[in-house]
């Protein structure tokens, strides 16, 4: 499976002579080994694991190798009840352990590395290891929402596919509707367009715009332009606005550096 690349540290273990003993004097090495020894035998262990998980962070196996500059990684995975789940190791010595001195790998935030997995994937922890754990898609979207705050709005923080129409699903008589609309209004310098689905759900439309100046005023207009885009031409899909000067995050990221705009001022 090809994801995109995952923010962390790349590299191999370093090899050792000594075989690794069946119940390692090294565990529990961190913190989450700790949880998951005690969530043997133990109903309702899941909630603690992830939310350590949340803080904690993996070795992901590498068997086609790649680093830091390397724009996708091949992650292995293996079939737990029909579906398909990464294996990833609580630490170095567990990596050893089960996968031994020969396999690169990828250290990275459990966070950051489940939020780029796609939909409908899960992750196994420690496969064959001292205390093995999988945890299935659902609790995985549950570690893509871990460490979010109030202040982080409405967003879930799953897992989201982005992608661009082809060229039968392309809302070509909205988007010429929503370009009129920007041209009319002095303060839009581009609008961009991208399909997302979050979490495996019906995509959405979502249209990033860049302002001139994105105070409440320019943004109000840039709604009520899209409205009006959408009142003459509807679209099959649900539409959100991003205001791609203001939002911090992949999403707006992506389609500002990915998406050619369906209108460009300057053009």
């Amino acid at each position: 499976m090809s994801i995109p690349e995952h923010p962390g540290h790349y590299g191999a273990p370093q090899a050792t002579d000594v075989a690794a003993p069946t119940l390692p004097s090294t565990w529990p090495a961190n913190e989450l080994e700790g949880v998951l020894a005690a969530s043997l035998g133990v109903p309702g262990a899941g909630a603690r694991i992830v939310e350590v998980l949340g803080r904690s962070s993996l070795w992901i196996p590498l068997p086609a190798g790649g680093g830091p500059d390397s724009p996708d990684l091949d992650l292995p995975t293996v079939e737990l009840d029909g579906a398909a789940y990464v294996p990833v190791f609580s630490s170095e010595a567990e990596f050893l352990r089960v996968v031994g001195d020969r396999m690169p790998f990828a250290v990275a935030p459990a966070v950051e590395f489940a939020r780029g997995l796609p939909p409908q994937v899960g992750i196994a922890v420690n496969p064959d290891g001292t205390v093995a754990v999988p945890l299935p898609p659902p609790a995985v979207a549950e570690l893509c929402r871990a460490g979010r705050t109030a202040l982080d709005g409405d967003a879930t923080g799953g897992r989201v596919r982005l992608f661009e129409p082809d060229w039968q699903q392309e809302p070509t008589a909205f988007l010429a509707a929503a370009g009129l609309e920007f041209a009319a209004l002095p303060g839009v310098r581009t609008g961009r367009r991208a399909l997302a689905s979050v979490e495996g759900a019906d995509p959405a439309l979502f249209v990033g715009v860049e302002l001139d100046l994105p105070d409440p005023a320019a943004r109000t207009a840039a709604v009520e332009a899209v409205g009006r885009a959408l009142g003459a031409v509807p679209v099959p899909w649900p539409v959100q606005l991003v205001f791609l000067d203001v939002a911090q995050d992949p999403v707006g990221d992506w389609i500002r550096d990915r998406v050619r705009p369906f209108y460009d001022r300057d053009l």
